[in-house]
Parts: structure tokens; sequence; C-alpha cells
């Protein structure tokens, strides 16, 4: 596990493992039959203090919300992890795999109970598996963040597919771009002043260029009503 630590990025050697192990060769194939038995028992090991991290969380009582905190703690695991991940679901069956796919099923089943999945548990699975396979192999390639912004899109493409609800995160800018894209402000009782000054707000929060530091626009007094 230490090698795998120290170079996440490639499987060690048969030698670099009895080596850093202090015994013979015999000995690992004894307790371990090969290297890939030797493998497999890291992977499990490791995978389990991951689970253990994953049942600590806390639930919100929103459902979907949990599922996309698993699949972005997932994500990360196998960012943190490459070689572990890669062996995890590679062409060998794998216990840490069989592991996974049934706290996924679990989970799927609790959605499907609350009538929040449109297409069928089994399906739901192999399709959540497959697209965080594919996701984590091309951040891993790209030596890109987990918290990339095509892999929430990712996730949110999938949400949405297996439920029929788009679930994701808007950032604070994206919620400014949007409100100051759709923005009307006619026959509303804002002065001109309050309406510059409103946008002006809204375009600091969308971290536009130039609106870094602004001065409040002067405001137009307000008519009080005649009488």
């Amino acid at each position: 596990m230490t090698l795998l630590s120290l170079h996440p990025e490639r499987e060690p050697s048969t030698r670099e493992l009895y080596q850093a192990a202090g015994v013979a060769a015999p000995t690992l194939y004894h307790h371990f039959g090969t290297k890939e038995g030797l493998l497999d028992a890291v992977v499990e090991h490791v995978f389990a203090d991951y689970l253990e991290r994953k049942h600590g969380m806390p639930r919100t009582g929103d459902l979907l919300a949990d599922f996309a905190a698993g699949w972005d703690l997932h994500v990360e695991f196998g960012v943190a992890n490459p070689v572990l991940y890669a062996l995890m679901y590679g062409p060998r069956p794998s216990r840490a795999a069989a592991t996974a796919d049934a706290e996924l099923r679990r989970g799927l089943e609790r959605l499907a109970a609350e009538g929040l999945l449109r297409v069928p548990v089994e399906d739901a699975t192999a399709m959540t598996t497959a697209t965080a396979i594919g996701c984590v192999t091309m951040l891993n390639r790209l030596h890109a963040s987990p918290t990339t912004s095509w892999a929430r899109d990712v996730r949110a493409g999938l949400i949405a597919q297996i439920t029929g609800q788009p679930r994701d995160e808007i950032s604070q800018e994206q919620a400014a771009r949007v409100l100051l894209s759709r923005l009307t402000l006619q026959g509303k009782s804002f002065t001109p002043a309050e309406a510059a000054l409103l946008r002006q707000w809204l375009a600091v929060l969308a971290n536009e260029p130039g609106t870094e530091q602004i001065e409040p626009a002067p405001q137009t007094p307000r008519k009080g009503p005649t009488r």
C-alpha cells in the first residue's frame, strides 16, 4: 500500500512489492498466490477505508443530494488512487468492485422506492458505474481536478438521465450571469439609479471584467404620493 501511495500513477513491480514487504518472492506467492492476488488484497483494504468514510457521511434527507455527494466521493477516490481504481475496474473481477456495485444498487433502490428513478435499478446501476469509470479515467488522463466543471456536468447529465430531474449546483457567478441576461426592469418600481445599481451588483457577483470596484450610483429620490 505504501508503494501505491508513493507512486499512485503506476503499478509496482513484483520485486518492488516483496522488497517493500521485507520478504522473499516465495513468501509473497505463498500468501497471495500471485502479484495480482496481493494487489487485489490491497485494493480491497483501501476501498474498505473509503467505504468507512462514505458510511460516515451525514445524510441530508434529500436522496438526490446524497446520491450526488456519493458520486463526488467516488470520483475523488478514483482520482486520488488511479492505479488502484484501474485495478478495481480492470478486466479481472474485483471484490472491491463487486462491493461498490452492491452499495450503489442499494442507494438506487432507495431512489426507486421513492419514485425518483425513471429507469430500472439494474440499468441505473450499469449507467452510473460506466459513467463514473469513464469520468475518472478521463480526469486521470488529463490530470484534472475532480471538481472541474465538465466533471460536474457529467454528474448532472447522469442524474438527469436516470431520474429525469436535473439536479446540479449552480454557482453564484452562473446565477448572476443568468439573471443579468434575463433581467427586465421595465414596469418595475425601480428608479433608473436603482436599476443601474442592481445591474452593477449583479455584474460584481458574475465576476465580469471591470466591476471589481463599484461606486454606488446616485440615488434619485422617490416621489411621494401627492395629496
